[in-house]
């Protein structure tokens, strides 16, 4: 029972039997590419595609509850990239106080988590993870870091994720 309280005081309306559904096994993940539309994606190629493994801890309100990886397949001209390679997906606590955790955007999202995860090149800033549990079980995640004076040079990408057996591809 202490278990679902926490969850409960930790992610909102949501039940333990209803979080436990986004939990993936060991042998599970969240997979997808980015949106393609250029509106809805900068920064990044539209090859990036990415993963996301949920833990028990997501559901216990531990703290890391999962790890989220992107992989771009090389091309003729670029090499095989990855911007992030099983990042933690970090809490930020001050955040779960504010009214800001429990901001919702559109129908079949039953709840908005936003984590920080780190890029595998540690001079690139961190970004912040916005992950929507949707009502149909899939996940949603969309990737934001700001850019420069001008807007240049940030991040924002929208994954939509299905849950699949095994690693993805990568």
């Amino acid at each position: 029972m202490a278990v679902c309280a926490g969850a409960a005081a930790t992610l909102g309306a949501l039940g333990c039997e209803d979080l436990d559904r986004f939990v993936t096994g060991p042998d599970e993940a969240y997979c997808g590419s980015v949106t393609l539309a250029n509106e809805f994606r900068e920064g990044l190629s539209p090859r990036v595609q990415m993963r996301v493994r949920l833990d028990g801890g997501f559901v216990e309100g531990a703290e890391p509850p999962g790890t989220i990886a992107t992989y771009e397949a090389p091309s003729s001209t670029s090499p095989e990239r990855r911007l992030l390679s099983d990042a933690l997906l970090r809490p930020i606590r001050p955040m779960q106080n504010d009214p800001l955790s429990r901001l919702e955007f559109g129908e079949g999202r039953d709840r908005n988590l936003v984590f920080a995860v780190s890029p595998v090149d540690p001079d690139v800033p961190p970004l912040l993870a916005v992950l929507s549990l949707k009502s149909d079980g899939n996940v949603e995640v969309r990737l934001v870091r700001p850019g420069g004076e001008g807007g240049e040079g940030g991040t924002f990408g929208i994954f939509p994720l299905t849950r699949r057996t095994g690693d993805c591809g990568f």
